[in-house]
């Protein structure tokens, strides 16, 4: 069994959002399987955008992105599940992970000219929705987005494998999806 942590990355955390929903139906899925489950809403939690580099250094004060550290720190699987928006993962889930990194938490000390993964020894699933076909977007777009997010944060943190999923069609609000929905509990069960 597994300890599992959920990051819902779009910055509207309420229940009729998809992101919402698949997050809901992943942590079913997972818990009915015996893991342990935590969840974190971008969305419902409060924390400033960083603007001063020189805090990049500092530890955080805030006390949401301090128990965010924990909470990743728990975790030997790390589940990001976010709307594609402008062809990459929404604003605020990347000022979330600045914040995180804050400290060297995400990068520790760098050997050789090369940091270290402060989350090494885990693994993550990246749970991508998007209105196109993701076909569309992995071939003629690259994935370049998604594969920044991949490599310049997630890898470069330490987590490995790192498994990326697909999902079009994400105009269809929840109550339209169940086969989605049912897709992300099938997920959560075997912690991918």
């Amino acid at each position: 069994m597994k300890n599992l942590l959920i990051i819902n990355g779009h910055p509207d955390a309420s229940p009729g959002r998809l992101s919402s929903a698949l997050a809901a139906a992943y942590q079913e899925g997972a818990e009915a399987a015996g893991h342990t489950v935590r969840r974190i809403n971008i969305g419902a939690i409060e924390f400033p955008v960083l603007r001063d580099p020189s805090k990049f250094t500092s530890k955080p004060s805030e006390v949401a992105i301090l128990d965010a550290q924990n909470e990743f720190l728990k975790a030997d699987h790390l589940v990001f599940i976010f709307p594609l928006w402008l062809g990459g993962p929404p604003a605020l889930l990347k000022a979330f992970l600045e914040q995180i990194a804050c400290g060297q938490f995400l990068l520790r000390e760098r050997k050789h000219g090369f940091p270290t993964g402060g989350l090494k020894g885990r693994s993550a699933s990246v749970i991508v929705t998007m209105g196109m076909p993701p076909l569309l977007y992995r071939v003629i777009f690259g994935a370049r987005g998604i594969k920044s997010f991949n490599q310049g944060i997630l890898r470069l943190s330490g987590l490995s494998p790192i498994r990326a999923y697909y999902f079009g069609g994400a105009a269809i609000t929840p109550p339209g999806c169940t086969r989605l929905i049912q897709k992300l509990r099938e997920m959560g069960r075997k912690a991918a």
